[in-house]
């Protein structure tokens, strides 16, 4: 029997490892370590770094307006996590019911948005938001609702919400083609027993569809999770972090500390900071989704 390339020894197989590990090592590893090195001086891009220690960490967990930040992006969670998992999952759920055509055509529709550059979205949006000729307040003038016109992007309580649900219209048809696959891999059996044994639409998503979609939903929430943590270029073209604050999230803060005050060394320690919450929120997420999964298998 002729022997694969891949049944030698160990060391072997190590060298078919190798151009891999050197590209991760030189473009994923060497940067993060790179940035660790960085966060722990003071560098304005120019002198020498100084060496500071844990000095940039301090200053930032001293600092209101990083504080700010995480709230801010704790409360886009909302937008682009949960709001789109909840639409994802539901709609998946409809459009399934549908036939082979017109659930294509839906779903390629509602998947749109998500193949489009979110930096070129934010500035779409900017648009449609503008309070003098943006079509939203042009709408409302025009049904006798001028009252409801606001200045979205310039209104405190409303701004983030406002740049929250662009992600979420970004995000759910992804969602809902997740969903939808997840679907597929299911057994149809399984909805076939629930039909003969009289269980309503509702009673068939909530104990069949739904725990079994468990996997499809830890994804969905580790990579909306994972967005939402470094969402900068959608705030960047809409908002710029204000007004006064008020969209500000930790990458924003980082790009204005790197690009606007030559304070690297800082900036660099936001991305450490980012780096770690995204692996812990992710960690949980997956122990989790993961047990209860386990727990139901």
């Amino acid at each position: 029997m002729k022997r694969s390339a891949l049944d030698g020894s160990q060391q072997t197989n190590f060298i078919y490892l190798l151009p891999g590990l050197l590209f991760y090592a030189a473009f994923v590893f060497g940067p993060i370590v790179a940035a660790l090195g960085l966060s722990l001086t003071s560098w304005d891009g120019l002198s020498m770094p100084k060496w500071v220690g844990l000095g940039n960490y301090v200053a930032l967990f001293s600092d209101s307006r990083f504080y700010i930040a995480l709230r801010n992006n704790a409360e886009l969670m909302i937008f682009y996590c949960v709001l789109p998992l909840v639409l994802g999952i539901t709609l998946a759920a409809c459009v399934w019911n549908l036939k082979q055509r017109e659930q294509l055509a839906l779903r390629t529709f509602l998947f749109l948005p998500y193949i489009m550059p979110t930096a070129v979205l934010g500035i779409i949006w900017a648009w449609l938001y503008n309070p003098a000729f943006g079509p939203f307040n042009q709408f409302l003038r025009a049904v006798g609702l001028g009252a409801f016109a606001l200045p979205w992007l310039g209104d405190f309580n409303f701004v983030l919400p406002a740049v929250g649900i662009v992600a979420t219209w970004y995000f759910f048809g992804f969602c809902m083609v997740i969903f939808l696959t997840g679907i597929q891999r299911i057994d149809p059996s399984l909805f076939d027993a629930a039909k003969v044994d009289g269980a309503s639409a509702r009673k068939t998503f909530f104990w069949i569809t739904l725990p079994l979609l468990l996997p499809e939903i830890r994804v969905v929430l580790l990579l909306t999770v994972i967005a939402s943590i470094k969402s900068f270029d959608l705030i960047f073209t809409m908002t710029r972090g204000g007004p006064a604050n008020a969209t500000l999230v930790p990458n924003i803060y980082m790009y204005q500390l790197g690009f606007e005050l030559n304070r690297f060394g800082a900036a660099a320690a936001i991305a450490i900071v980012g780096a770690v919450l995204t692996f812990v929120i992710n960690y949980a997420i997956h122990r989790f989704v993961g047990s209860q999964n386990k727990g139901r298998a």
